[in-house]
């Protein structure tokens, strides 16, 4: 029990400082025409900051897919406070999972996981469950951008826009929140990942820098 409150306790922080970049969440959201009711999947969500972020401007049925267990408790322990139970399906599972994810999507969110599973192999997952003339939001790495548009050319996939987070949009939204918010915590043991990552930062800033693509695919 101990473990779990530390486990959320630390969830909330962090989700504090990711909710700084949701705005550009919903920007590329926002590129999409508007739709009514639309079936959305965030895959790899995490907690689930942009799921529920989104489910505050529009009408969807969302399903968040992870294979964290601990994530997907935070997100349901949020959702039941903000009363979204019935517009969420939660599924603990890996992303290559296909008997888990039935049914195809009119919208596809993907914030990272192409960076973790590998881009093109991580896009065919996309593909596989969008429906025809459904849309993609990807945010990635910079790195490789002009190799990473040629594959959306060849996988009939129009790329409606774009937009580029750039390293200081990173330190002064996430990083440097975070490890304020870090140095004030208590139990500092239980942030190392996010310890490191803050001196990988500073070591390369240059190499924190991301991209939202917004995709149409017209298969």
């Amino acid at each position: 029990m101990k473990l779990l409150i530390l486990m959320y306790s630390k969830f909330k922080l962090i989700d504090s400082c990711r909710e700084n970049l949701i705005k550009y969440t919903i920007k590329a959201f926002s590129i999409i025409p508007k739709m009514d009711y639309p079936y959305i999947l965030d895959i790899g969500c995490g907690t689930g900051v942009p799921t529920l972020a989104l489910m505050d401007i529009c009408d969807g049925y969302f399903t968040a897919l992870d294979s964290d267990k601990s994530s997907l408790l935070w997100l349901q322990e949020k959702a039941n406070r903000m009363k979204y139970n019935e517009r969420i399906e939660i599924i603990n599972a890996s992303v290559y999972d296909e008997i888990k994810l039935k049914n195809k999507f009119d919208v596809i969110l993907a914030e990272g996981l192409l960076n973790v599973i590998g881009f093109e192999s991580g896009l065919n997952i996309l593909l596989n469950k969008i429906k025809k003339g459904g849309y993609i939001i990807i945010h990635d790495e910079l790195k490789d951008d002009a190799k990473k548009r040629k594959i959306f050319e060849n996988n009939k996939l129009l790329l409606l826009d774009s937009f580029v987070l750039n390293n200081d949009v990173w330190w002064n939204e996430y990083f440097y929140p975070l490890e304020k918010k870090i140095e004030e915590s208590k139990e500092q043991e239980i942030f190392k990942k996010e310890i490191k990552e803050i001196d990988e930062y500073r070591n390369n800033p240059e190499l924190f820098q991301s991209i939202y693509y917004v995709l149409k695919f017209n298969r």
